[in-house]
């Protein structure tokens, strides 16, 4: 649809900001020669994209929404989990996504992404003993700052589209084994390898924490693998049991689709 597609073009453009109210849908309908029918239809077309929000009323309209990437990437894990994406599939992904992203912060040795990191571990060595769900996210969020700072948009894109898939896989992980204490020492591992990684990112060391964080994925995906029973499809829906875990408390099994 053309009015539809014209008003899209100027959102993605800039011409038309979020918070930006759209002309009355009479004065759109003149100015592109159609008819009320078709102008509320381009309208409603836009709306379930999300790149506006209508609302009724005297002071009602059309307004552009800023773009939520979070909307964004549950739809994309929905489309992957409805397809039958595998963990694997997923992992071998970040393999690809997040090392170049690691060696290019190592480039530009950016000193607020290394704070942002550093505070990233120092949250992450305390949830390590009291909270072990909050753990997991932490986890996850280390390596999506990781595409936050590494000074490629395009990257960061892709990675924080599979962010929720990787943060409840991480959840979900950490629940299946949460009374196994022989993990404590892997996942003290975990960070001691987050640790080395962010300081050959100082050191400007590109090729090798590109080598070292790939490295470091093989091995989690492999770990993570190891806690379920065969090839497992993603599971991008169910929360944890308890958000709040010790590391002497029993949980239930994580729901997951098989």
């Amino acid at each position: 649809m053309s009015v539809a597609a014209e008003l899209r073009r100027q959102i993605a453009s800039g011409r038309l900001k979020p918070g930006d109210k759209l002309q009355p849908e009479n004065v759109l309908q003149a100015a592109f020669s159609i008819s009320r029918p078709t102008m509320r239809e381009a309208l409603r077309m836009l709306e379930s994209e999300s790149l506006i929000t209508i609302t009724r009323g005297k002071h009602g309209g059309a307004r552009v929404n800023a773009v939520d990437l979070g909307a964004v990437s549950r739809q994309v894990g929905v489309l992957l989990q409805i397809e039958g994406t595998t963990l694997d599939d997923v992992w071998f992904a970040r393999t690809i996504i997040e090392p170049p992203a690691a060696a290019l912060l190592a480039q530009t040795r950016d000193p607020v992404a290394f704070a942002a990191l550093e505070a990233n571990l120092n949250e992450m060595r305390i949830a390590a003993q009291k909270d072990l769900i909050r753990y997991a996210d932490l986890a996850a969020d280390f390596s999506l700052l990781i595409t936050k700072y590494c000074g490629n948009k395009t990257i960061h894109l892709l990675a924080s589209l599979i962010y929720d898939i990787i943060r409840r896989q991480h959840e979900h992980v950490t629940e299946r084994t949460i009374t196994r204490s022989s993990v404590d020492e892997l996942r003290q591992g975990s960070i001691r390898e987050r640790e080395t990684s962010l300081e050959m990112m100082r050191d400007g060391k590109v090729a090798e924490v590109e080598a070292f964080w790939r490295a470091h994925l093989v091995r989690m995906r492999d770990l993570v693998l190891a806690a379920y029973e065969g090839p497992t499809t993603i599971d991008i829906l169910s929360e944890p049991a308890n958000r709040a875990r010790t590391p002497r408390r029993s949980t239930k099994r994580a729901r997951l689709v098989k």
